[in-house]
This record gives C-alpha cells, sequence and structure tokens, in this order.
C-alpha cells in the first residue's frame, strides 16, 4: 500500500534493519499535488454520522526486501505488467476514441510517476516488470517449479539427503534423474515426493541447473547456463549510492 501521508521507510521496525538510518517516504498526496494528478479519494463515514472525503491509498504490486550477502538491506518496487507496452495506457486493450486513448494514456503517466516519486522518496528504486521482459522458457519453468516449492515432503531427512545426493550425481554425469526418483520410489514408495524433491532443490537453487532450457527430468538437465540472478540482476538492484 502508498501511503497517503507521510510515513516511516517500509523496512522500518525490520530486525535486519536493526540501526539503519532509513529515510520516510513522502505520501501520495503531496506527491499527487506537486505532478498535477487528482488523486483518488473516498468518503468515510465516522461513528457520529459525519462523512468526510478523504484520500484512498494507491496499490503497488511486489516490494522486494533484498539483502545482498555482508550488506545491508535494501528495498526495491516492481512495478508489474503483462506486456511491456501495458505501462503507456490504461485499459490498453479496450476500444477508445483517439480522445479517450490519450486521457488514458495520460493517467497511466502519472500513475506511473507517482508511484517512482513515492518510493524515489525514501531511497527505493522502481523498476517495470513484465512478462515479455522474460526469457519465454524461464517463464515457463518458473511456473511449474512455483507449483512444487512449498509442498511439504513426509521423508525421513536422511533419506532425502541420500537421494539428493543420488540426484547431483546422475546431473553431473548426464543422465535423466526421473530414474532416480522411478528407484527410490520402487523401494520407499511415495514417488511423487521424491519428484517434488527434485524440483523443489531446483526451485531453491541447490539443485543447479539451466532455467533457460526446458526442465525436462526423463533427459539429461543442461547445466551449463547463465545464472538467472546474473542475466537479470538489474531488476533486483538498487538505487546508486
Amino acid at each position: 500500500m502508498l501511503n497517503p501521508i507521510p510515513y516511516v521507510h517500509p523496512l522500518q521496525g525490520h530486525p535486519l534493519a536493526a540501526g539503519l538510518e532509513l529515510l520516510p517516504v513522502k505520501g501520495t498526496s503531496l506527491i499527487a499535488e506537486e505532478i498535477g494528478l487528482k488523486h483518488a479519494t473516498v468518503v468515510v463515514t465516522y461513528g457520529d454520522g459525519e462523512r468526510q472525503r478523504v484520500p484512498h491509498p494507491y496499490l503497488g504490486d511486489l516490494l522486494l526486501y533484498i539483502q545482498p550477502q555482508g550488506s545491508v538491506p535494501y528495498a526495491v518496487n516492481w512495478t508489474v505488467k503483462l506486456s511491456a507496452m501495458d505501462f503507456d495506457e490504461v485499459a490498453r486493450g479496450s476500444l477508445k476514441s483517439l480522445a479517450k486513448q490519450k486521457e488514458d494514456r495520460e493517467k497511466a503517466r502519472l500513475r506511473h510517476a507517482l508511484e517512482e516519486a513515492y518510493y524515489h522518496s525514501a531511497g527505493i528504486r522502481t523498476v517495470r516488470v513484465s512478462r515479455d521482459l522474460l526469457d519465454p522458457v524461464l517463464v515457463t519453468n518458473l511456473d511449474l517449479l512455483y507449483g512444487y516449492h512449498d509442498r511439504e515432503i513426509s521423508l525421513e531427512s536422511n533419506l532425502l539427503e541420500d537421494f539428493a545426493h543420488d540426484v547431483g550425481d546422475c546431473v553431473a554425469h548426464g543422465r535423466p534423474v526421473a530414474s532416480v526418483a522411478l528407484t527410490y520410489g520402487k523401494r520407499w514408495g511415495r514417488r511423487d515426493l521424491f519428484l517434488t524433491k527434485i524440483y523443489k532443490d531446483i526451485w531453491e537453487r541447490k539443485l543447479r541447473v539451466s532455467l533457460f532450457e526446458p526442465i525436462l527430468i526423463d533427459h539429461p538437465l543442461v547445466t551449463d547456463a547463465p545464472d538467472v540472478l546474473q542475466v537479470y540482476g538489474s531488476l533486483f538492484a538498487g538505487l546508486p549510492e
């Protein structure tokens, strides 16, 4: 949520940010006035029956908290659209007149300017992220892995360690990892949990494979590829000091 009034930095009070001097956010009401945007409002009815129009908070998409190894934490604001062109116009796919199109483009420009200035006032960088910015194979792989990332695996830790070691050995020698899951499943049951372990380990970067090639566990997994966090590192960078 973007606060209409000045407020503390989003990381204020976080244990990892203890002792840091963090700038507050400016508040959207003041920023809207500065850039010429008519701020959204809502009528609030109080307990005594009095009605008053007040600023309505805007909502952002994703606010990332990042702590590089050996450094202090910082925040990055992601504003997200399906297509990069969607940032240029409100309801871009709708049928509209040229006048309405011009109006919606100006609305989009001001809305994004508001959000960027809001976070910039607290030293937070805003990044525009859209699906067409990302490699389509990467998107497909992340969609697959995300479906497994929080599943519980009710197997003994020692068994999972042995399984992970054998899977890693398979990857290193260019053999399909599905065979390991089939072998363990035949012996211990719950083949689905062993398959889940493979996908979770890829998601958690314990099993390093290429996310720029299709993840097909019945084929050898590719390991010789750039790291995703390096390729898209600019999406996670803070403001330059």
